[in-house]
């Protein structure tokens, strides 16, 4: 891994907090639609994050790019998925998964979820020869 690559993973990964942060302030002064725009923007900077060390085309460019394709990759973990299914706002496909609502869920919390899960992602591409 590249100089570049840590520093550019490591801008993504500066800009998270604040974006949460504001998230769920709007989210809880009432403003649900900034909120959600809040919670994919952080966590697509996760992503962007994961995908400077491991770059992937059906990825896309764009943070809903990477939402709908984390949503749709099989090799990834399914609570991965559906926090990602959520956060795209997509709706359930004929004979697809089912994506059960938890009680007290919210954007910020399916975006923490996959933010931890590129975090991982992250260390182990890291630690790899």
């Amino acid at each position: 891994m590249s100089t570049n690559e840590r520093e550019g993973a490591a801008l993504w990964w500066a800009q998270i907090d604040p974006e949460l942060a504001g998230a769920d302030a709007a989210w809880s002064s009432g403003n649900a639609g900034k909120g959600r725009v809040g919670a994919r923007r952080a966590a697509g900077m996760g992503l962007k994050a994961w995908l400077t060390l491991a770059p992937q085309e059906r990825y896309g460019t764009s943070f809903m790019h990477h939402l709908n394709a984390l949503a749709d990759d099989a090799e990834q973990p399914q609570a991965v998925r559906e926090c990602a299914w959520r956060l795209a706002a997509r709706p359930t496909p004929e004979g697809g998964f089912q994506v059960a609502l938890p009680p007290g869920l919210t954007p910020m919390a399916d975006a923490r979820a996959i933010i931890a899960w590129a975090e991982t992602e992250v260390s182990r591409l890291s630690a790899a020869p």
